[in-house]
């Protein structure tokens, strides 16, 4: 009877809504109304002034500004954010750091991730250059070098940052820093071995126009990247079945499968992906979930022992395990657990306006008049294709960059909350327990 009248409870527990509550300028972002989440960034910005809000909104406002073609706009902001922006790694940090700032009771102040603090960089780096800021653009150049050499990204991630290397040289070369451009492409096409697409991309990046010819930059931020959301948990600790909730990564549907890019109405080449956001911030994930768990449960574990201890004075071990006293303990003890797991939401702020991924192409063209456009095609969200077109003035030794964000009309889509999960014997669970041995916190 005891363990039929836990287990509805528990059920009843596991039931979480199936979409996570998005942002008024999410929405409007998402479905084309680019200028409206901007004015509702702004007045959010506003009153978060000060506030532990502060930082990861003005990351959200960047990308809404430079989706709006309001490039100036959005690299002051990104350079602004990348030098206030106190940065986190989840995956090394000691725990009692990420309990203090990931499992607070009262919010703090907002630190990034690495990832995001590389990404905020090289924003502003590809806004400056689409502002035609050329010394601007070359000085994040060499921020984003710096932030490369010092990440110590494993050797097996490193592809990722094909793109800020490529980025860097075109900034670099443009500032007439032929050298350090020259080793940042050379960092790139070392990066970019084996994907043959990928090299041909990075010479296309590296290749400077010819005697009447300017170049056009053209870059697809193309989907969504996941975002954080709030989930429930179990591990097994310390003789219980522990409860928390614990910021979780889940990936978000959208983006086009077929993107071409076509001047003066004829095919002219289709970009390269050569920066996967989600997979990079997944596999990142996937490395910090022992330790996030590890801190959830290092955050919960006093209040829990005082659960447990409440329960186990209230149990009769003479009585029968389904007499009224045991189940009330069970029961004091069970409930006690949701209220613990309640009393530590975690912290599931990030940058959710960034890309899944982003293409390029760099096309040498005639000095002159030119009509670009961007066809998008097969969405995953199962959008209508989509045409999006420029007209283009170019001077010869001239760079223009045409950045197209994807998923501006393509429709709103919320973040689907994943179910309450056990770890229990996991990978990840089981690391989590080792790490809490090794800090003190107990686990059997």
């Amino acid at each position: 009877m005891r363990a039929a009248l836990l287990g509805l409870l528990l059920a009843a527990a596991c039931q979480v809504p199936a979409d996570v509550r998005a942002e008024p300028y999410q929405r409007a972002f998402y479905r084309g109304q680019v200028s409206r989440a901007v004015s509702l960034l702004e007045h959010r910005l506003q009153r978060a002034r000060g506030g532990p809000d502060e930082d990861v909104l003005r990351l959200d406002l960047a990308s809404a500004l430079a989706a709006d073609g309001r490039h100036a706009q959005a690299a002051a902001l990104l350079v602004e954010a990348d030098e206030r922006l106190e940065t986190l790694d989840y995956s090394s940090a000691p725990l009692e750091t990420l309990a203090a700032f990931v499992f607070s009771r009262e919010p703090v102040r907002y630190r990034a991730s690495r990832f995001e603090r590389l990404l905020a960089n090289t924003g502003a780096l590809l806004a400056f250059l689409a502002a035609g800021a050329t010394e601007d653009a070359a000085v994040e150049a060499r921020r984003a070098r710096v932030l490369l050499l010092q990440s110590d990204v494993p050797a097996d991630e490193r592809a990722a940052s094909v793109l800020v290397w490529a980025l860097a040289g075109v900034a670099l070369e443009r500032s007439g820093a032929a050298g350090e451009a020259a080793d940042a492409f050379r960092s790139a096409r070392a990066l970019a071995e084996g994907d043959d697409v990928a090299l041909a991309a990075v010479d296309a990046l590296a290749r400077r126009p010819g005697a009447g010819e300017g170049s056009l930059l053209v870059v697809v931020e193309n989907g969504r990247a996941p975002v954080r959301v709030q989930a429930i948990v179990r591990l097994w600790v310390d003789h219980a079945l522990r409860r928390v909730q614990l910021p979780v990564l889940v990936a978000r549907p959208g983006g086009y499968a077929r993107i071409e890019v076509e001047l003066d109405g004829a095919p002219a080449g289709v970009p390269a992906s050569l920066l996967d956001v989600a997979s990079q911030a997944s596999r990142r994930y996937d490395d910090e979930l022992p330790r996030l768990l590890a801190a959830a449960v290092l955050a919960a574990f006093p209040r829990a022992l005082l659960t447990d201890e409440a329960r186990d004075r209230m149990l009769d071990e003479d009585e029968p395990d389904d007499s009224t006293r045991n189940i009330l303990a069970e029961l004091l003890a069970f409930l006690g657990g949701e209220l613990l797991a309640e009393a530590f939401p975690a912290d599931t702020r990030c940058w959710t306006l960034l890309p899944a991924e982003v293409r390029v192409l760099r096309l040498p063209l005639p000095a002159g008049s030119h009509h670009v456009a961007v066809t998008l095609q097969d969405s995953l969200l199962g959008a209508p294709a989509r045409r999006v077109e420029w007209e283009v003035e170019l001077a010869e030794g001239e760079l223009a960059v045409l950045d197209c964000v994807t998923a501006v009309e393509e429709g709103f889509s919320a973040a689907v909350a994943p179910g309450e999960k056990d770890l229990t014997g996991t990978l990840a669970g089981d690391r989590a327990l080792e790490l809490l041995g090794e800090a003190g916190g107990g686990a059997d």
